[in-house]
């Protein structure tokens, strides 16, 4: 008989009323005791459960009502996807921070249109897991350091002006679409898409389409 999926209900709601509390979200055993550990000892964070499965977080969320939850994914996973939807759609002012394997432009991009604040990849350390909790409970978005690398201009305060046209490249570029697509969305020859796309790495010093959106994203031009 299939192991059924299961939901730890924990009592450190009430013990740690005091603290953020956080819903860890992961298929594997020893990845959630892994994650569980890093705040054992927190002063400012409790994890007061856990679960399996997607389908069963939001009943998870619905009976322990966390600040944040932590989330193993696969982008691959369709359900997966539905739910964050649905997180977002029925807990709005809920944290979601997602632990991936990947560093994907469009994946990522895709996690942060679902609605996650976090992306950060499961070899990260305990000091970044704890930053990206610090940073999305802050207002801000996070990525870790593994994605940072690949965009070495994003801490630039340099004011970048782009027109009509660059910006709806751009958003469409964040959307992983091919020159020759956005050429027929937009209507516009696949030679000036090209063109366009140039232009947007020369403005944001960019090197590759990673470090292109993260840095719209960051600087507020984008929005996911």
């Amino acid at each position: 008989m299939a192991a059924e999926s299961k939901i730890d209900i924990s009592n450190a709601t009430a013990l740690h009323s005091d603290k953020v509390s956080l819903l860890i979200a992961d298929s594997n055993y020893l990845i959630r005791q892994g994650l569980r550990s890093i705040f054992d000892d927190s002063m400012q964070y409790a994890v007061i459960g856990e679960t399996d499965s997607f389908e069963n977080l939001i009943a998870s969320i619905e009976i322990q009502d966390p600040d944040g939850i932590l989330i193993g994914i696969s982008l691959q996973s369709a359900s997966a996807i539905n739910v964050i939807k649905e997180i977002r759609t029925r807990f709005p002012k809920k944290k979601i921070v997602v632990i991936d394997t990947k560093e994907d432009v469009n994946e990522i991009v895709a996690i942060l249109r679902l609605g996650a604040q976090g992306y950060i990849l499961k070899q990260c350390d305990k000091g970044e897991i704890l930053d990206a909790l610090r940073t999305v409970f802050a207002g801000k978005t996070f990525f870790c350091h593994n994605v940072m690398r690949l965009n070495k201009s994003i801490e630039s305060e340099k004011t970048i002006l782009l027109s009509e046209r660059e910006l709806q490249v751009l958003s469409l570029i964040s959307e992983g679409m091919t020159n020759k697509e956005i050429g027929e969305r937009i209507f516009i020859s696949e030679h000036t898409v090209a063109s366009h796309r140039k232009n947007l790495m020369r403005k944001f010093e960019a090197g590759n389409n990673v470090d292109l959106v993260i840095k719209a994203i960051k600087e507020r031009i984008i929005f996911p």
